[in-house]
């Protein structure tokens, strides 16, 4: 199955699954998303816990990708707080 992104360029149905994952079920900390190699599909390219700076280090120098991040963070007077952020790369 096969979802349709914004961009025109079809996301695989795996990008959603990964992503209630992430969202729901707190499986991971990010989500890095890159196009296949034959430029057709927008794939999961890895997961993983690492903390925000140990994040941004996972991504690419020189090369474009998509990522989400559940940012968590304390909000004076609040608690603890999460925040997902989408991230063009």
């Amino acid at each position: 199955m096969f979802l349709q992104s914004s961009s025109g360029v079809p996301l695989h149905s795996d990008c959603v699954k990964v992503y209630q994952g992430l969202k729901l079920g707190k499986k991971f900390k990010y989500i890095i998303y890159n196009i296949n190699s034959d430029l057709t599909e927008i794939i999961v390219e890895s997961t993983g816990n690492l903390d925000y700076d140990e994040f941004l280090g996972a991504l690419p120098e020189n090369e474009c990708r998509w990522a989400i991040y559940d940012f968590e963070f304390e909000k004076e007077g609040a608690g603890r707080r999460n925040k997902i952020t989408f991230l063009s790369w």
